[in-house]
């Protein structure tokens, strides 16, 4: 695989926090692309090109509203809010490094299994975020990826010994 410059690692870590500003300003109620647009002080074409990829990627989703004649896209949030800041990441790398999105995957399945550990987090909101990840399916990821994904999208029964087994499967990836 082609090493990913620093003008492109730049240029994504910028789409990033972009993303994730529409995000939380959808979770506010801020819900068209011409109103993201003027929130952020950023062109309306600029602000459609990420919804559209955040729609692609299944982040958001859009309906058709019409007010006084006219037609509005709005968009609502797929997950919560704080869920698709940590996925919008790795769904964003995946395109142009794939190991360095399944290192991510890794750290962030760590990251749930010491969460639920401590109790600071739910198996249902573990399944969540498992479940936005898997915007990635259409991606070929290495087989221990694909394993420690299926095995934490079953986070949802609240069982410890899947939680073990994704903290041993991530480790091992890391």
């Amino acid at each position: 695989m082609v090493a990913v410059s620093e003008a492109i690692k730049k240029r994504l870590s910028i789409g990033i926090v972009k993303r994730n500003e529409i995000i939380r300003l959808i979770e506010k109620g801020v819900d068209t692309a011409y109103s993201i647009a003027k929130a952020m002080d950023l062109d309306p074409g600029t602000v459609k090109h990420h919804l559209d990829w955040l729609e692609k990627k299944g982040i958001v989703r859009s309906t058709i509203k019409v007010e006084g004649g006219r037609a509005k896209r709005i968009f609502k949030l797929t997950f919560p809010a704080e869920i698709l800041e940590k996925v919008t990441e790795i769904l964003d790398i995946v395109d142009v490094d794939v190991r360095d999105a399944e290192r991510r995957i890794a750290r962030l399945a760590l990251e749930v299994a010491e969460a639920l550990e401590k109790g600071k987090m739910t198996f249902d909101e573990a399944d969540k975020i498992f479940t936005a990840l898997l915007a990635l399916k259409t991606v070929e990821l290495s087989d221990d990826v694909e394993e420690l994904l299926t095995v934490a999208n079953e986070l949802h029964d609240g069982d410890w010994k899947s939680l073990v087994t994704v903290r041993t499967l991530a480790s091992e990836l890391l």
